[in-house]
Formats: C-alpha cells, structure tokens, sequence
C-alpha cells in the first residue's frame, strides 16, 4: 500500500471512530490539501472536514480550543515550514493546557516537511527542532518503515498534543513489507509508538545508520551499495517517536553507528542522539544538510541536501 493511502485511511478511521475534525487550508474537496491527503473526506464526511482562510495561528488556535474542549483535531499545515507560525499555540497552549490542567489535549499538527522537491527557502525545510526538548509536545516522525495511518492514530489516542512529521518524499512511495530480496524488517513497540530494524537477513551487522522520515529509502539504497559492492553489512533503525531517544541504542547491534537527517547537521536530533551513545563509548558518526537556505534550482539544491552519495561516503571515512 502506498504511503499516502494509508495514511489518508487512518484520518478517515479517526473521523468514523471518534468524530475527529481535520482542519486546514484548501483541505475540503476538490482540492483534498496541497499534497492530496484529505481528497475525497469532505464528500464522505463534510461535517468534519473544515477549509480556513490563510491564518496559520488563527485556525490552529481554533483547533487548540476545540481540543481543550473534548474534541478529536487533526490540524494540517499546507507546507511544515509554515509551523512557525503555530509555535506559539502548541508550544505556550496546547502543550501547557495538557499539563498544568490535567487534561488531555488530543490534537496532532500534521506537517509536510522536507526538499527534494524544487519548491525553494520556504516551502522544504525540516523544521521539527524548533519543538525538541518542549515538555508536554511530542514529535512523530512515520516514514515508509511504519504505517503513517497507525501512527496518527496513536498519536490522537495519547492525548499529547503532536508535531507529525510527514516528509513530501514518502508520500508516493509503497510502504515497506516484512522482507525484501536482500533485507528483513523487524518492528519493536516502545511507549506505544514502533521502532524498525531493518538488517541485512542472517547476519551481523559492520555499522548501525539511525534515520527517520524520508531518507529511510536513501538508507536502504545505501545499505544495498556497501551489501553488493563492499560486502558489508549494515542494519537500519527506525524510530517513531524522535522525543524519545534514549532507548535507540538498545537496537543498535554494533559500536559504529552514523546519525542521518534531513534537516540542517548542527544543532539537530541527530546530535543529541549521538549524546547518549558517545557517553556508551560507541563511535558515532552524523550527517544531515549543509547550514543554508535550501534553494529552489536542483542543481544548488542536491549540492545543499544530505544525498546517498553522501551518506556512502561518511561511512567508508568512518570504517577507515
């Protein structure tokens, strides 16, 4: 199944089941949300399918109150670079009414995150570091190793209020089996949101790439490469929930280890994830974008993005 259907089949099973309303811009039919999402549940379902004008902190807030009030949301940035501008309702109401009031504040902040795609500065940025390490917010990361529909299910039914971190390369893409030609896949339930191990089948692994989101696919492209044209064997884990870090390293099968992401290196997920394990004595390596503005041109936007040619490269350097 694609990425996007299941998806789109856990919004609607949340909308059957707990009359969950989906807020956001152009989210209603015809239009089904800028990357087609929501297409086709305003027609089943038109009292829950709610278009608002171009006022990110207006309907987001909205959406904040009539979750403080009882109701199941799911609010919908058209691009995650526009989260900025609902920081300041997750991060001093949402997330503080869910903790100084006791209440649980099921609302999930669904945003599509990410380059790759030409659309320039402000439209392919990973901006989930702006709500890392904010008690009473959480940040889920689905990517092709999980089921995004499952995963938005979850993060409703928690009651934290949810950054959902979808990133616009997944959602053409099929959605990992339990094997491959080469590779098998192994899911670990923790505090209720999976983390995958995706190894190599029958043996062990020489090094350990940790990444979510959208580079799952480029870390399997990887993991083939080094399998075919070095033999070594390399495991990929997967976590969910990026607000809990420190029970990776109990998946991490090796003492090489290299931390990816899409967004900028410095100052990101993947650094305070190497925290844990250099304290274990592991080496670790990461790699991420360069510290710029992401053009739109593909050519200075492949030179800016972390790239599999990239990643191959930091671990042949790191096996040296």
């Amino acid at each position: 199944m694609k990425y996007i259907k299941e998806l789109r089949n856990g919004i609607e099973n949340e909308i059957k089941f707990h009359n969950t309303f989906i807020i956001g811009e152009d989210v209603q039919d015809p239009y089904g949300g800028a990357f087609k999402v929501t297409k086709g549940l305003s027609t089943l379902y038109p009292n829950n399918i709610i278009a608002v004008p171009m006022c990110e902190q207006g309907f987001f807030g909205m959406g904040v109150g009539m979750a403080f009030e009882g109701s199941y949301v799911v609010v919908e940035s058209m691009f995650g670079d526009f989260a900025t501008l609902m920081a300041d309702q997750m991060i001093n109401h949402a997330a503080k009414f869910s903790q100084m009031y006791k209440e649980s504040m099921r609302i999930v902040l669904r945003c599509p995150s990410g380059g790759y795609k030409g659309y320039g500065a402000t439209h392919s940025q990973s901006l989930e570091r702006i709500y890392f390490g904010i008690p009473g917010v959480q940040i889920i990361a689905p990517s092709i190793a999980h089921s995004p529909g499952k995963l938005l299910e979850k993060a409703l039914d928690s009651g934290i209020p949810t950054v959902f971190v979808e990133s616009k390369s997944d959602y053409p893409r099929e959605l990992l089996g339990s094997s491959g030609l080469f590779w098998e896949k192994e899911m670990f339930e923790e505090d209720g949101f999976p983390i995958a191990r995706i190894k190599v089948k029958n043996e062990k692994p020489d090094y350990t790439i940790i990444v979510y989101g959208g580079l799952v696919q480029d870390a399997l492209d990887v993991m083939e490469y080094f399998l075919y044209e070095e033999e070594m064997n390399i495991d990929i884990v997967v976590p969910s929930n990026l607000s809990e870090i420190r029970n990776i390293a109990d998946f991490v099968r090796c003492r090489n280890v290299l931390i990816i992401e899409e967004g900028v290196r410095d100052f990101g997920w993947g650094a305070e994830v190497a925290c844990h394990f250099l304290e274990s004595g592991v080496k670790v390596q990461r790699a991420g974008a360069e510290n710029s503005f992401i053009p739109a041109s593909g050519k200075w936007e492949h030179k800016v993005l972390l790239q599999k040619e990239d990643i191959i490269q930091v671990i042949q350097k790191g096996m040296k």
